[in-house]
């Protein structure tokens, strides 16, 4: 039923798709107050200088980002390729032509800003080697089946998180792209990194990191920009083609782009997930 049900939701056009967005503001943000508390803590932390009346637009913005983005997911089952290189458009595809002609692999560090399913389902179009992105099998199975179909419908490989590592290693002769989404909060057992990040002590994983160095991958991150409603621009930029001797040093390189990017336009991150859930020991 479900799947049959999201390939009808593929025939809505795009102004009634934006439409029932805007209903659905009403409902998360107005009525329900979705994760408000902890969109208004993490703001007022993260941007302590700003007054009160310039949180609440970033605020009340980033809830209209966020039923965007969720309602354009609906169509990850059946956006066609052409209609996803028209919406999604990669800048600079010769970042990926230059690390095919060298057969040297990368870790691409991506983030929940914009539509990051949009980014991830895009890159195996745009990318001549294979993608590998890593993922959280969700508990319901068959909505989990259906994600991953979704997901892989134009060659990217998707691998549990629990796997990732074991991928990388296994694929690091073959230049393979491997992306993760690494702007959320490692497990506790996991943390063994702390930063400043946003104003505020945040654990970071080193988990990029320590793949860079184990199967010689050079270091990108992926931008994601909104052109205008529905439309989108995709950059791949080049951070660090080996891993820099300090620890924690390579991890920073791309923690702190992503903060200058979040700092550029705080509406476009996700800001309802508890990322400063863990602090660090005394």
């Amino acid at each position: 039923m479900l799947p049959f049900v999201l390939k009808l939701l593929g025939f809505i056009p795009y102004p009634l798709l934006y439409l029932i967005s805007e209903f659905v503001y009403v409902f998360l943000y107005k009525i329900y107050g979705y994760r408000k508390k902890i969109v208004q803590q993490n703001l007022k932390n993260s941007f302590p200088s700003l007054t009160a009346n310039e949180l609440k637009k970033i605020e009340k913005a980033s809830y209209r980002n966020f039923c965007d983005v969720l309602l354009e997911d609906l169509l990850l089952y059946t956006i066609s390729k052409k209609e996803l290189q028209k919406r999604m458009k990669l800048l600079n595809p010769e970042v990926f032509d230059s690390l095919d002609q060298k057969n040297k692999g990368a870790i691409l560090i991506g983030a929940h800003y914009n539509n990051w399913e949009w980014m991830a389902l895009s890159l195996g179009i745009y990318a001549k080697q294979a993608v590998y992105s890593v993922y959280k099998p969700l508990s319901n199975k068959s909505i989990d089946a259906l994600m991953l179909k979704a997901r892989t419908r134009f060659g990217a490989n998707i691998i549990p998180m629990n796997a990732f590592g074991k991928s990388v290693l296994q694929n690091k002769d073959k230049a393979s792209l491997n992306l993760m989404l690494a702007d959320q909060s490692p497990h506790k057992s996991k943390v063994d990194y702390y930063c400043d990040f946003l104003n505020q002590d945040t654990p970071v994983y080193l988990g990029p990191e320590k793949l860079m160095k184990a199967a010689g991958l050079e270091l990108l991150f992926v931008e994601v920009h909104r052109v205008k409603r529905g439309y989108y621009e995709m950059k791949i930029v080049p951070l660090a083609d080996h891993v820099l001797e300090e620890k924690g040093a390579t991890t920073l390189l791309h923690v702190n782009h992503l903060e200058q990017v979040i700092k550029n336009n705080p509406e476009n991150w996700l800001w309802s997930h508890r990322r400063w859930k863990h602090s660090r020991k005394k």
